[in-house]
């Protein structure tokens, strides 16, 4: 039941964001600049919690065992994260009553600067979050090797630098172990930063991911093939592979 519901989460994701911004719009309006306040506080800071703790709970349990076949690009991508449209709805919510109080304390000429600063800051984190749920970001294979693109910053490396036979292993459920030959092929851009031989996997199975890694790695005559419907089907009939996905 949970499993379909997060997934339901992540095909709608859209959908999810824009009901969260008009409910926590729409409940700043009622409470109006009355003794409701409190109620709209509380009613803000509940669904804040349950939503951030469904993001958690999404985080642990939904790791499917899926890449997305992206022909056009060409690439194998990380499905979308359920738990990073939770988490955005949840800030979402946050922002909106903070912004909502901020608004009214700027009306009333109290506070101008910091009311407007504080709506400033958080329109800002808004844009991070919902960029974060809404965007391609993740890990990304194409035939040319790995791209793990993040809001801030890129890490790209080229099949040619990873080791083999031994080129991934999943070190937790939220990471897959690089094994790098070449490191010095190994680009950064932007603010990416951690270590470049650990790549975040949220939202899809590492063992999965890493199973992916290796697989091209050690078949550079595969490489051409990333992205097309057919190649991922034959990646899944790998019986190591297909147990992952039964």
């Amino acid at each position: 039941m949970g499993i379909r519901f997060f997934g339901w989460v992540a095909r709608r994701r859209v959908a999810v964001l824009i009901a969260a911004l008009v409910l926590a719009v729409a409940l700043q309006v009622l409470v109006g600049n009355d003794h409701r306040l409190e109620l709209g506080f509380v009613v803000a800071v509940l669904s804040m919690v349950v939503l951030g703790l469904l993001a958690a709970v999404a985080g642990r349990i939904h790791r499917p065992a899926i890449l997305v076949a992206r022909p056009e690009i060409p690439a194998f991508e990380r499905p979308a994260n359920p738990a990073a449209v939770l988490g955005a709805a949840a800030y979402t919510s946050f922002a909106v009553y903070m912004m909502g109080s901020a608004v009214r304390d700027v009306a009333d000429d109290t506070d101008l600067w910091f009311g407007a600063v504080l709506v400033v800051v958080l329109l800002t984190g808004l844009s991070v979050q919902w960029l974060t749920a809404l965007g391609r970001f993740g890990v990304r294979l194409t035939p040319e090797g790995i791209l793990d693109r993040q809001p801030l910053g890129s890490l790209r490396v080229p099949w040619d630098a990873l080791a083999t036979p031994r080129a991934a292993l999943p070190r937790d459920s939220q990471r897959v172990r690089l094994y790098f030959a070449r490191p010095e092929l190994v680009g950064k851009r932007g603010l990416r930063l951690g270590d470049p031989t650990l790549l975040p996997a949220p939202g899809i199975e590492a063992e999965f991911l890493a199973r992916a890694i290796h697989e091209y790695a050690n078949r550079p005559d595969l490489r051409p093939t990333v992205g097309s419907e057919a190649a991922l089907a034959g990646f899944r009939e790998i019986p190591q592979v297909a147990a992952l996905t039964s």
